[in-house]
């Protein structure tokens, strides 16, 4: 068997190993596969839907237009059928090639893998995974250069010859002369073909038919199975990444790419006709049985479908469909009456936007019941109709929840420009994820949405919604990003389109108030996100991605057009909007409905006439947001306000926070280098405009601009002047209060302007109101010092310009100041999150009197009022006497009670701002704790009492969603505050006190009975009388579920189970799941297995999204550690005596367990830990990817987590079927026919002996030892020195191929004498750093990889560089020998080589026998050539090589590396350093044709290369003399012929020029041939048993009949260089140089051995 090539790596430096880490890390999947040079222009699309077996067939006609000679035309299509038999390119049969990329999903037959394989698997999936664009190609680009760039590519349509075209187009002309009446369909046919006749070279129209089968991807059937009781329909499905389009029909899926399209759909008239039983001569056969040939009882009917079950009613109900564009058609089918044909055609439409739904569905007419005539007078063409669907029974929550809809269409088109589609539609469906996806001049919604008229709860957010469905249209639709980098534009706009109109419909207060709420999530969320710039490319990553960017993109568009508004004084940005509307919808090219982020910002800057380089440089293509830190002081001196301005982000940035289970995926996701989601660089000091608002003491506002300009500033100081003099005669606060109080309903007075200054929180001001609710007004030192301020308050950010949080030095009543007498909401915000904080910190009662006072006031915006609400429980503390606890109670009864009845007055909802607030104080109350942790008696009595009392009958509106929001209240108010309950538990006896137990409360449990009575009749009061989407056991599974988990009730899971199976709706299974996983259930083997296959088989794909997202929560609580026991309590003294413990593993354990909560790293490996041998959950989530009805975004979150979760195995079993065989007898013959039998084998065993073929695997990173035999040594001879090997080649600059050098036998001879003198002994060499070195010996099957100690370390070469040497020890799967020419070798990048002193090593007996180990023996050192004298006898230097327990056979296996450590390198002596002259016993080589050269330094390295050999248990010497008498013992050597030719050239350790002398055991070749150097440094090949090598040309060695070789003529180019004395001086280092002028040379060669053929 041949030998294999071992070779040495590249010496590698930081920054290589930097390259290589990289490399190890998964590659991103990279598309870079050109545009093709065509594009479409127009598709019709027939489609014929079978409800009843979810079978679609369909038809397309693709017409391309090409740039130039196009051969062949890719398309995209997946999970079709399709007949490439029949594919037509313009009527011609044209040949085509189809590979499905879906079927990558399923498993291959006789695949044995599991969830180890995850990555094999993975692998497989690559054509679905989504493809990053290595030159992404822009929309303009495909507009200008009729380009495309298909997804898959799955689909190759051959173009054939023109002249076939051409008589093909002919012929279909001829045949549709003969058709008379022609329907609009021919007409619009011949219409298309009369352009393709004219432009036949250019224009080809490809006829695609199909079918689908198995559908996963792109359509969702609803209400067709057996089980499932809902109205059956059917729609598609979207996503945002490529690949959804052409999973429904083909085409090119290409969001640049953009056409006309005509939409055919055929379905049944009615449901009746869709469900009907076919004959059985056309249902399907089974087996080939038809399967309508089931016996029937007598009388039963075969009318309808045996497993769908219709009422008559139902069956009436007429089928309509609602797609994309205009209606253009509707017909009954020429062929079947039970079928129509509905036909829809739009116009410059990418495929992704093409959509449709098919069902009973209800129209419900919006536009003529929401717009009057005036409206449509005003309007004129600009009036758009606006259509409504939905399934039977729901259209008057249609009208309840699209009220706004009309108004909003109408604010648009005023404002923004005309409605670019003829009308508009939306079809509210089943089981959708997302609550809309908008679609060409069409929006599906979820039925989830929904709300009767009496919900007022969810009316602001599903009108947002809504209208952002509709405001796509405009911005998403019609105009379309550049890249997706622009993607954050279009959405961006859409956003700030719905907000404005909702600022018009709810007013400002709630527009400024949301806004700032989005803001400060987006402060606390956007640390180490991407930028808006590269969001755009990790969309198709999950939702949070969608999400994030939608929060942020219509932020920093906010904080944009506030900043133009403020500049030009003009509308914004609102006004650019309108323009680009108006140029789109009279586009007279395709790139006018292209928005780039570019031409935004120079349009921006143009309005705002300002530069917006450093705002796009840090809020689109930065991350982060700033943090101010702000301190200001007065300077009476100067009559300044000095400010200091100071950015903290940085510092948030760095400090470690807690991880979020809710973002669990997203880190897991976003970690995964593969998906090259990469943290965008934050500025760490923000730039631009300010405003600060100061409130002089006059209460005069006064604004100043400033501006922040240096981005390496952290720090800004600004100087603000002071208006008021300050010297005036100052009122007292106190009186200048009561004076506006006392005047305040006078209005015609001339202070009813400083009236409204004062007019918020000025309630609850009587003496009378102060001692009933127990009020705290200001002390008077604090009222003197209020009055000695120079300023009311200083408001930063005034005009709500920045995306930031804001902390100020201003104290307390400052920020009571303004939060009573500014106007803005913001304002009043800012200043309850600052009371908030103080609450936490600083509790104190006056801060209870100002928030309530600030509750029970109506005037304030009810986000305000809530936010009091939820600040004064924690001012409910005992050190306070309960205060805010009674304030609230207080307020609720003022505000919600009858008078001084101590019972709530009946629910009325008509004013929506105190409702909320009645909804947020019993949540409020819930939250008040005592000293203890438990919720005060008062508090839990008032909860139930108002659950109990709850009175409806006079309202107008549900209290369903109040009620639940009372549950969850009472079930707060029973669960402690852990953290108290166990300081309170931790108390000691000491003494002879009383040790019984103080009497019990029972009140507490009492409590418990009735409050778990209350929610269990809630529950089943929802079984017979159904609330708003079941909100009633919702609220009262997590209201036990929360119980069960602080162990306030015994754990009992049978009340959630009850609700997992599949009739359940939808909400109620999803809490009941996610209840268990919270309960820590997923660690139950059997409820795993159910939970995970519910996630993969469910046909609902938004409640497998759901469940999906609670199996993460459920992974995170194990990986941040929740799920372990706590740690076991203290043992509890006894008798008096205190016993205190302490023991590292506890705070080590701690340590582990937070490092889990941050750490993401720390969390996933835990994870990993906890669940490797969890063999129950590698075995459902492996058979999950199997499921049948999972997408492929689904599979690819599976595969995701068996990454974080299971080890990566690379092999796994296929089996095979064996090969059928038949054999066939002849049987006797009966009545004169003969019998055949005939009989079914199986063959197993091959008739045919094959090679086993060897698996060519990508090499990796090679090691090596290399003999340098040209390099002087820099240790002396008598300090054995462990080497190591470089991480690659030592590579020189090019030189040219010197001759190899020989070695004559006279030479050998004297070095074998040498080797055999007494060596003198030297002084240690001083201690150097050595590096490691290692010999690495590989065969087919096993290899020995021997390494020495890490203490040694290699010299660099002179010139090389010095950086650290990165070495790799993978196994080769092929062993090869190469030849290492020294002209080819590049110098070291490694350090300086040191030497570690050891003591010498006695020369070994010569009858001593050598270990049988497979470890290498160490050689001896040889010295290096000198002209002067040697002082000691020639070292040996032997390498072992030792492979006796190896089987032949296994080196026709597949090759494995075996590393040994090599432990005898003490035996690994060097020689000494040579001297100037030639010595005795030194060996020198002189190359070819360079014999007056002299040696250049050799290598300090060791090049082994070799097959290990089957047998070697005996070591082979070499061909020697005997040592002359009086020398000192040398190794035994036996008695052989004496040969003057060299020794082969494998039983070398150097070349002829080298100082160490390798000695080889190996038994001669088979045959007496021994081995030979090829010319030219070829490789050598194995010899079969008994064959010789031929022999080489003249001028080379030859072989004699014995089998030794002789020494070439000196004419050859091989001289033996003359000797000196045996008894010469070793040189000393410093001396060893080249003594000559020529080109210094290395010469190298590896050993290779030989396995002894079987």
């Amino acid at each position: 068997m041949p030998a294999t090539l071992l070779e040495a790596d590249a010496v590698l430096g930081p920054e290589a190993e930097l390259d290589l880490a990289a490399a190890a890390a998964p590659e991103p999947l990279v598309d870079d596969t050109p545009p093709r040079p065509y594009t479409v222009f127009h598709e019709h699309v027939a489609l014929d839907i079978d409800l009843r077996e979810k079978v679609i067939k369909g038809n397309v006609d693709i017409f391309i237009s090409t740039q130039g000679a196009v051969s062949e035309i890719y398309l995209d299509a997946r999970q079709c059928e399709i007949d490439v038999d029949h594919i037509t390119v313009s009527y011609c049969p044209a040949k085509a090639v189809y590979d499905d990329p879906s079927i990558k999903a399923d498993t291959p037959e006789g695949y044995q893998w599991s969830a180890g394989q995850w990555s094999i698997r993975k692998q497989r999936m690559r054509p679905l995974m989504h493809h990053h664009r290595k030159d992404e190609a822009s929309a303009e680009e495909h507009e200008q250069k009729m380009n495309c760039h298909p997804v898959d590519e799955s689909l190759c349509v051959t173009i054939p010859p023109i002249k076939d075209i051409q008589a093909s187009l002919a012929k279909h002309k001829e045949l549709r002369s003969y058709i008379r009446e022609q329907d609009a369909l021919d007409q619009w046919i011949d219409q298309w073909d009369k352009a393709i006749e004219e432009n036949a070279t250019a224009l080809f129209k490809i006829n695609v038919p199909f079918v689908l089968k198995n559908i996963r991807d792109g359509l969702h059937f609803v209400g067709v199975d057996e089980t499932d009781t809902r109205y059956p329909h059917m729609y598609t499905r979207h996503s945002s990444e490529p690949g959804a389009a052409c999973s429904i029909f083909p085409c090119i899926d290409d969001p640049a790419c953009r056409s006309s399209w005509r939409v055919s759909l055929t379905f049944p008239q009615t449901l009746g006709d869709a469900f009907r039983r076919r004959p059985s001569a056309q249902l399907p056969t089974v087996n080939g049985t038809g399967a309508g040939s089931k016996k029937r009882k007598h009388g039963d009917d075969d009318a309808l479908s045996p497993y769908l079950a219709l009422t008559e009613e139902d069956k009436m109900l007429e089928l309509t469909a609602i797609c994309s564009g205009k209606l253009e058609d509707e017909v009954i089918d020429k062929h079947d009456e039970t079928k129509k044909t509905m036909t829809f055609t739009c116009s410059n439409k990418a495929a992704r936007h093409i959509g449709f739904a098919l069902g009973p569905f209800e129209h419900v007419d919006l536009w003529s019941e929401f717009r009057t005539e005036e409206d449509d007078e005003k309007l004129a063409s600009n009036a758009t109709k606006v259509h409504g669907y939905c399934l039977p029974g729901r259209a008057d929550e249609v009208r309840n929840s699209c009220a706004a809809l009309v108004t909003a269409m109408d604010h648009f088109a005023l404002n923004y420009g005309r409605y670019p589609f003829d009308n508009y539609k939306m079809c509210f469906v089943d089981d959708m994820v997302v609550d809309t996806v908008p679609l060409c001049g069409f929006s599906l919604c979820s039925n989830r949405i929904l709300f009767p008229r009496d919900i007022i709860d969810t009316e602001i957010e599903v009108t947002r919604t809504l209208v952002h469905a509709l405001a796509s249209q405009w911005f998403g639709i019609t105009i379309i990003p550049n890249k997706k980098s622009d993607i954050w534009l279009v959405m961006g706009i859409a956003w700030f389109m719905t907000d404005l109109f909702m600022k018009s419909l709810a007013g400002n207060n709630w527009y400024r108030y949301q806004m700032k709420d989005q803001a400060d999530r987006l402060v606390e969320i956007d640390m180490k996100r991407p930028s808006l710039e590269s969001l755009g490319e990790h969309l198709h990553l999950g939702g949070f991605e969608v999400d994030f960017m939608n929060l942020k993109a219509n932020l920093v568009l906010f904080i944009l057009d506030r900043r133009l508004s403020k500049s030009s004084g003009s509308a914004g940005i609102a006004r650019i909007i309108a323009r680009m509307v108006l140029k789109a919808n009279s586009a007279s090219e395709a790139a006018d409905e292209i928005l780039t982020s570019e031409n935004f910002r120079k349009a921006c800057e143009k309005h705002g006439q300002t530069k917006l380089e450093s705002f796009w440089a840090q809020w689109v293509k930065g991350s982060g947001c700033p943090r101010f830190d702000v301190h200001q002081k007065f300077n009476k001196k100067r009559l300044h306000v000095e400010m200091n301005v100071r950015q903290t982000q940085d510092i948030a940035q760095n400090k470690t926070r807690q991880l979020d289970k809710d973002d669990f995926w997203r880190e897991v996701v976003e970690e995964n280098q593969e998906h090259q989601v990469w943290a965008a660089d934050m500025h760490h000091c923000f730039t631009g405009p300010m405003t600060i608002r100061i409130h002089e003491a006059d209460g005069t506002p006064y604004e100043h601009i400033v501006e922040i300009r240096d981005e390496n500033a952290k720090t800004v100081k600004f100087d603000i002047p002071y208006n008021t003099k300050y010297k005036r005669l100052k009122r007292n606060r106190r009186q200048r209060e009561r004076q506006i109080a006392g005047t305040a309903n006078k209005p015609n007075e001339e202070n009813a302007d400083e009236t409204l200054i004062y007019c918020l929180g000025d309630v609850l001001q009587t003496e009378e109101d102060i001692e009933r609710w127990d009020l705290t007004d200001w002390d008077p030192d604090m009222e003197a010092k209020m009055d000695q301020e120079s300023y009311e308050w200083i408001r930063m950010d005034a005009d709500f310009e920045w995306i930031c949080t804001m902390r100020t030095n201003m104290p307390a009543y400052m920020y009571v100041s303004q939060l009573q007498q500014d106007k803005d909401v913001v304002a009043q915000q800012d200043s309850m999150l600052y009371l908030g904080r103080e609450a936490s910190s600083r509790p104190h009662p006056l801060m209870s009197t100002i928030i309530t006072r600030t509750l029970v006031d109506a005037r304030y915006f009810h986000g305000v009022r809530t936010m009091s609400a939820g600040t004064l429980p924690k001012l409910s503390l005992d050190i306070l006497n309960q205060v805010g606890l009674r304030h609230l109670m207080m307020t609720f009864k003022e505000l919600f009670y009858l008078g001084d009845e101590d019972r709530p007055r009946p629910n009325d909802f008509s004013d929506k701002r105190q409702y909320i607030v009645q909804c947020a104080i019993p949540g409020a109350v819930a939250q008040a704790r005592n000293k203890d942790g438990h919720c005060p008696k008062e508090a839990r009595d008032f909860i139930l009492k108002q659950l109990r009392d709850n009175n409806n009958e006079e309202n107008n509106y549900s209290d369903s969603l109040y009620i639940c929001r009372l549950i969850d209240a009472l079930a707060t108010c029973l669960i402690p505050d852990q953290k108290r309950v166990k300081k309170q538990a931790m108390s000691f006896a000491f003494g002879d006190e009383d040790e019984e137990d103080a009497a019990v409360d029972p009140e507490p449990q009492a409590f418990k009975e009735a409050a778990l009575e209350e929610i269990d009749r809630y529950r089943r009061m929802d079984e017979y009388s159904p609330s708003f989407q079941n909100c009633f056991t919702v609220a009262t599974l997590e209201a036990l579920g929360r119980l069960m988990k602080a162990e306030v009730i015994p754990l009992n899971p049978l009340v959630f189970t009850q609700y997992l199976q599949d009739m359940t709706v939808d909400v109620v299974r999803i809490k009941a799941f996610e209840m268990l996983v919270e309960l820590k259930f997923m660690a139950k083997p059997v409820f795993l297995k159910f939970f995970l296959s519910v996630i993969s088989t469910d046909r609902s794909p938004f409640i497998r999204n759901r469940l999906f997202k609670i199996f993460c929560r459920g992974l995170a609580s194990i990986a941040f550690g929740e799920h372990e026991q706590e740690e076991k309590a203290a043992p509890a003294p006894s008798e008096g005596d205190l016993i205190v413990e302490q023991e590292s593993g506890i705070i080590e354990a701690k340590q582990k367990l937070k490092a889990r909560r941050e750490n993401l790293t720390a969390a996933l490996a835990a994870l990993k830990e906890v669940t490797k041998n969890d063999l129950t959950l590698q075995e459902v989530v492996w058979k999950a990817l199997d499921s049948p009805v999972l997408s492929v975004p689904e599979r690819r979150n599976i595969l995701e987590l068996c990454a974080i979760l299971f080890e990566e195995d690379d092999q796994f079993l296929v089996k095979f079927n064996y090969p059928k065989v038949w054999t066939c007898a002849r049987g006797p013959k009966e009545r004169g026919r003969c019998k055949m039998n005939f009989k079914r084998h199986f063959r197993t065993k091959s008739r045919k002996t094959y090679a086993t073929p060897i698996v060519s695997r990508p090499e990796p990173p090679k090691r090596t030892i290399t003999l340098n035999l040209n390099r002087a040594p820099s240790f002396k001879a008598t300090t054995p020195v462990a080497v190591k090997p470089p991480s690659g080649v030592f590579q020189p600059p090019p030189k040219p191929t010197p001759p190899k050098p020989t070695i004559s036998a006279k030479v050998l001879k004297e070095a074998v004498v040498a080797a055999s003198a007494p060596r003198p002994a030297e002084p240690p060499a001083p201690p150097k750093e050595v590096r490691r070195d290692s010999i690495s010996v590989q065969t087919p099957r096993p290899s020995i990889e021997v390494s020495a100690p890490a203490h040694s370390e290699r010299k660099a070469l002179p010139g090389s560089s010095t950086k650290p040497q990165s070495t790799s020890k993978a196994a080769l799967p092929k062993p090869q020998i190469q030849k290492v020419q020294a002209p080819k070798i590049a110098p070291p990048k490694a350090a300086a080589p040191k030497v570690v002193p050891k003591s010498p090593i006695p020369p070994k007996p010569s009858g001593e026998s050598r270990s049988n180990s497979l470890a290498p023996q160490p050689p001896k050192t040889l010295k290096r050539p000198s002209a002067e004298p040697a002082e000691g006898p020639r070292p040996t230097k032997i390498v072992k090589l030792n492979t006796k327990g190896i089987p032949a056979s296994a080196f026709q296996k597949r090759t494995k590396v075996v590393r040994l450590r090599f432990k005898q390198w003490d035996r690994l002596s060097i020689r000494k350093q040579p001297s100037a002259t030639p010595e005795a016993g030194s060996i020198r080589a002189t190359p070819k044709g360079s014999q007056s050269q002299a040696p250049k330094e050799r290598s300090n390295s060791i090049v082994v290369g070799s097959s290990i050999p089957s047998q070697a248990s005996k070591p082979q010497s070499l061909h020697r003399s005997s040592a002359p008498s009086g020398s000192a013992p040398s190794p035994s050597l036996p008695s052989k012929k004496k040969s003057t030719s060299p020794p082969s050239l494998p039983d070398m350790g150097k070349s002829a020029s080298g100082s160490i002398l390798v000695k080889h055991d190996r038994k001669p070749l088979p045959g007496g041939a021994e081995r030979k150097s090829l010319p030219g440094g070829a490789e050598r090949k194995s010899l079969p048993s008994g064959g010789e090598r031929k022999t080489l040309p003249s001028g080379e060695r030859k072989v004699h009949s014995s089998g030794e070789r002789t020494s070439l003529p000196s004419s050859g180019g091989r001289t033996s260089l003359p000797s000196a004395s045996p008894h010469s001086t070793p040189s000393h280092p410093a001396s060893h140089s080249s003594s000559s002028t020529g080109a210094p040379l290395k010469t190298k060669f590896k050993i290779k051995v030989k396995p002894k053929p079987d």
